[in-house]
């Protein structure tokens, strides 16, 4: 009998020391190859803005990557507040054509160093065969979040001072439309964050402007289902929260399986093992949650939507007026969302929320309200989604799980820019 006991103790141990062994060794190789996202938080760059909601902090400085750790990129914000070299004021070199590049997220780039973004490989496109005493300067005033009102705002109180020879719009169908209408985007994000444009029998009238996070008014907040920890997951909250700090396997798996295996990774939520944010806020929603993003592509398109569009034309058409009285013409380019250029994602987004499935969608829809609204502008116009589309087939464009550019995209869509600015004879020449 006591020969058995010390036989099941012997093995016993030496599972658990394999099982160690091999724990270990994963973490080991978890951390040489760099899988794991650190454990630290990202660097915070933004700031409440009076004007526009919020802006870019200046002086800000830190890392940004996100969980599933595609990027990590060390980021600084200028003095002016922008994701740009150092500037000393506001002066333009003499030679100098300058192009002031408004748009959102895409165009800040935080997914990849500031040499590769959208906005410098522009700026080196077009300074790769620029005339003889002519150079040209790129300004990336991107912001994170910003729609074409609140670009609008911030060319009216602060890019006039760079004196622009050119004002480039970087339209983002697949959320622009939604980030201006008041209806959409309080929806979206349960909250009035930002003034917003109404159109009025007068024109575009402005609201909570300048912006007070502290009066404007907010909505009642929209019921979900609740998910309750367990008594498993509460017991194990102090060992959770010590392996996302110093084990990158945990944070490895964690963060994958939330990703790719949500209902395997509700599980372990509920034990206890992992958090699992983004299975957990989509479990909440409920089976007939259908994003509002993706009210974009719904064919018809629904009434909040339609006027979302018919706002856009206006505000690009007081954002001419506005670049022209800065004696300096508006061009608008259109950038493509990564479900528009790769099939396989759309079908894993019907696949995600089932109620879509019995819905029309037009994945192309939003790209012709883009085109459809520079039109009516009376501004040149480039549509990005074709050469995305050609190109895809060779090199991924697009984060896999974030969806903003690789520095692949980034590189397509400004070579591709340049080559239009040169043929619509916007940057032949100093004005």
């Amino acid at each position: 009998m006591r020969h058995h006991f010390r036989s099941l103790f012997i093995g016993l141990a030496l599972a658990l020391f394999s099982l160690a062994a091999a724990l270990l060794l994963l973490e080991g190789l978890t951390r040489l190859l760099g899988l794991a996202a650190p454990a630290e938080p990202t660097g915070n760059f933004w700031r409440t803005d009076p004007q526009t909601g919020w802006s870019l902090q200046p002086g800000a400085a830190g890392r940004w990557f996100n969980p599933t750790y595609e990027y990590d990129v060390s980021v600084a914000i200028n003095s002016q507040g922008l994701r740009d070299v150092e500037r000393t004021g506001y002066d333009k070199p003499e030679g100098v054509y300058r192009i002031l590049l408004l748009g959102d997220s895409y165009v800040e780039g935080l997914r990849v160093p500031l040499e590769q973004t959208f906005g410098k490989t522009l700026e080196a496109a077009l300074n790769a065969d620029a005339p003889a005493g002519l150079r040209y300067e790129v300004i990336n005033a991107g912001v994170a979040g910003w729609g074409t009102d609140q670009q609008l705002l911030w060319l009216r109180d602060e890019g006039a001072n760079y004196r622009p020879d050119l004002v480039l719009l970087s339209f983002f169908p697949g959320n622009d439309f939604q980030n201006i209408s008041e209806a959409l985007e309080v929806a979206n994000m349960g909250r009035v964050q930002k003034p917003f444009f109404q159109r009025t029998a007068d024109g575009l009238a402005l609201r909570y402007h300048p912006f007070d996070p502290e009066t404007a008014p907010q909505p009642a907040p929209a019921e979900q289902a609740e998910i309750v920890p367990t008594a498993a997951a509460q017991r194990l909250a102090g060992l959770r929260a010590w392996l996302g700090q110093h084990s990158a396997l945990h944070r490895f798996m964690a963060t994958t399986l939330d990703e790719a295996a949500p209902e395997l990774a509700l599980r372990l939520a509920g034990w206890g093992w992992i958090d699992a944010p983004l299975a957990t806020a989509t479990a909440a929603m409920g089976p007939d949650y259908v994003p509002i993003a993706y009210g974009v592509y719904h064919q018809p398109l629904e009434a909040d939507w339609s006027e979302a569009i018919a706002l856009a034309g206006e505000l690009v058409q007081t954002m001419r007026e506005e670049a022209e009285a800065m004696g300096a013409p508006l061009a608008v380019v259109s950038l493509p969302a990564p479900e528009q250029v790769y099939p396989e994602r759309w079908q894993r987004i019907l696949a995600s929320y089932p109620a879509m499935q019995a819905s029309q969608w037009d994945l192309e829809q939003p790209s012709r309200a883009a085109a459809q609204v520079a039109q009516q502008a009376g501004v040149p116009f480039l549509d990005l989604l074709p050469s995305f589309q050609q190109a895809a087939a060779s090199e991924p464009l697009h984060l896999r799980v974030d969806g903003h550019w690789t520095p692949a995209g980034e590189r397509l869509a400004g070579e591709t820019t340049a080559d239009f600015l040169r043929q619509a004879g916007l940057v032949s020449s100093l004005p």
